[in-house]
């Protein structure tokens, strides 16, 4: 009997192994997660703020600055092997975030400094623009060079699937071509951290399922994903967890089913009716009209308004 137990035992852990939903399990066998089946916090953030400097039209002086939108006070842990969703409208500060997270601004309350982070984590733009007569490998190679260590070209090209592209030019690449070309780059150098600002946008289904894919397999070998989108049916097959983002505040953290648990929503509830349920704000009042508030308050879970 005990050796049946045994043998079931094994049996699940394979199957658990081989299955995409148990994707952060398997991450073990790539120094993902710890011998205890716990996975690695390589990132923690504590009460990290940052406000960008905007003209104050207040003063009549033309330099003269004062504080603008940003984020406030943030909390979050980002482990191995862990898929972290950003959502959030407009000016949530969800790209904020992610440049403070790698280092291109100089904020208090990380783990590690910025020069640590920056060499650890591989960061993908929104928008980069890839266009000339110069060939995806030319181009890749360019930017390998800028680094002192040897870095292997092919390698990368043959991880996100664009071996058989490399000798095709700038000009010629599809969108999802660009944002593969864009993932090889943030690449360079095996970074823990992977750090991708709406990397689906403009890609038809069939892309966005590839590129998923792509970093399902990073994931799998223990490299931490941070991405952010406009929209949780974009995330929803791919994310572990999700963090909501509203006015540069943090409003709530967790997987999509524990956040939608915690703010007594349905299954198919999206970022409209989680903000508006995190936020305390009306469905029936969201307008088009543009606040001036560069960070409002908003309703905590289970408290009252700050």
């Amino acid at each position: 009997m005990l050796g049946g137990l045994r043998t079931r035992h094994v049996l699940t852990l394979c199957k658990h192994k081989c299955n995409p939903r148990y994707r952060t399990r398997a991450a073990d066998c790539n120094g993902g997660m710890l011998a205890t089946g716990v996975m690695e916090p390589c990132l923690s953030l504590s009460g990290v703020s940052w406000r960008h400097k905007v003209r104050d039209y207040s003063s009549w002086k033309p330099w003269a600055k004062r504080d603008g939108a940003g984020i406030h006070s943030i909390d979050l842990e980002i482990k191995s092997g862990m898929i972290l969703g950003l959502i959030g409208p407009n000016g949530a500060g969800k790209t904020t975030l992610m440049r403070a997270i790698c280092g291109l601004y100089d904020c208090e309350g990380f783990d590690k400094s910025c020069e640590s982070r920056r060499t650890n984590i591989g960061y993908m733009p929104e928008q980069v623009r890839w266009e000339g007569r110069i060939t995806v490998k030319h181009a890749l190679q360019s930017i390998v060079m800028m680094r002192e260590e040897e870095v292997d070209v092919e390698n990368i090209l043959q991880t996100v699937g664009l071996s058989s592209k490399s000798d095709h030019i700038l000009d010629n690449l599809s969108q999802g071509m660009r944002q593969r070309l864009s993932l090889a780059c943030a690449l360079i150098g095996g970074p823990k951290v992977l750090v991708m600002d709406e990397p689906l946008n403009g890609l038809d289904p069939l892309a966005q399922r590839a590129f998923c894919n792509l970093l399902k397999d990073l994931a799998n070998k223990g490299v931490a994903v941070v991405i952010s989108s406009h929209q949780v049916t974009d995330l929803e097959s791919l994310i572990d967890r999700i963090a909501l983002l509203h006015h540069g505040q943090l409003l709530i953290e967790g997987t999509l089913s524990e956040v939608r648990r915690k703010l007594d929503l349905s299954n198919d509830s999206g970022i409209v009716e989680m903000i508006c349920s995190a936020t305390g704000i009306e469905a029936d009042e969201v307008s088009l009209q543009l606040s001036n508030d560069d960070l409002l308050p908003f309703k905590t879970i289970g408290g009252e308004e700050e």
